[in-house]
């Protein structure tokens, strides 16, 4: 199941907040740095750890013609089970324009034949080199705000582009960041007309390991930020997994033969 991540102007700690609903998800997982504006979670969560690889080798892969091979070798682990893994983002942000978006999105869609989510983070909106495709393939597309007024606003402009353009299929919600600046999660998802996810807090310190590469104390995994996470990422893969099996059609009837028996019987 493919989620998009993607956020509207000025929009607080899109990526921190991926980042966060990835360890937190209740399935194996890949977060997938697709910001045309480069990946950002190995300079901070990472510290800095270099990788040659990731989103610009899958994409030279995939001129070649084998980019769901090549995948698995471009993830790395951000946990020490292995659960969740990171498709690491561009280190250059020109290298958006080479990227066949297209391709990516059907190979992250078909990842481990459903066995294994994606969340890909796509970045802002209106981004040149917005990765469009992967938000037209995606189960939910998750549109991130915070709740000031400012933000409201250009959360709301951003749905009703999505919904003209007809560029999202996939359920549309919204997660929000930092509730109560000065509006809630239900006023918020009234304004936009669009369900909501959850939210989660402001949560400076356990923000700072994620983002920052902060040490990681013994009560992190229990920290308001990802106690939030966890309730977010499960409603979010219970209401995507909803809303696909509203979508996908029913199977045909089969037709019985004369051989088909009932009540334990094989049928042929």
């Amino acid at each position: 199941m493919l989620i998009a991540l993607c956020s509207a102007k000025g929009a607080p700690g899109v990526t921190t907040s991926g980042l966060a609903l990835a360890l937190s998800w209740p399935r194996p997982v890949v977060l997938a740095e697709l910001d045309p504006a480069g990946g950002d979670v190995l300079p901070g969560y990472g510290r800095g750890e270099p990788f040659p690889g990731g989103l610009a080798d899958l994409e030279l892969a995939a001129r070649r013609g084998g980019p769901a091979r090549h995948l698995d070798s471009q993830l790395l682990r951000l946990d020490p089970e292995g659960r969740a893994r990171l498709l690491p983002g561009l280190a250059d942000p020109a290298g958006a324009r080479h990227v066949d978006w297209n391709r990516l999105a059907a190979v992250l869609a078909a990842v481990e034949d459903g066995t294994v989510d994606v969340v890909a983070d796509c970045g802002r909106l209106r981004a040149q080199h917005f990765p469009a495709a992967v938000v037209q393939r995606a189960a939910a597309v998750v549109l991130a705000t915070g709740s000031t007024l400012r933000a409201v606003r250009a959360a709301t402009q951003a749905i009703a582009e999505l919904r003209e353009r007809e560029a999202c299929p996939g359920m549309l919600c919204t997660l929000v960041i930092g509730p109560g600046e000065p509006y809630g999660e239900r006023e918020i998802s009234e304004a936009l007309g669009v369900p909501s996810v959850g939210s989660l807090p402001r949560d400076p310190k356990s923000a700072a390991v994620l983002s920052d590469g902060a040490p990681a104390g013994r009560l992190f995994v229990q920290s308001a930020l990802l106690r939030a996470a966890r309730t977010v990422a499960t409603r979010l893969v219970e209401l995507a997994a909803a809303h696909e099996s509203r979508l996908t059609p029913p199977p045909a009837a089969s037709v019985l033969t004369s051989d088909t028996t009932v009540g334990g019987g094989r049928v042929r």
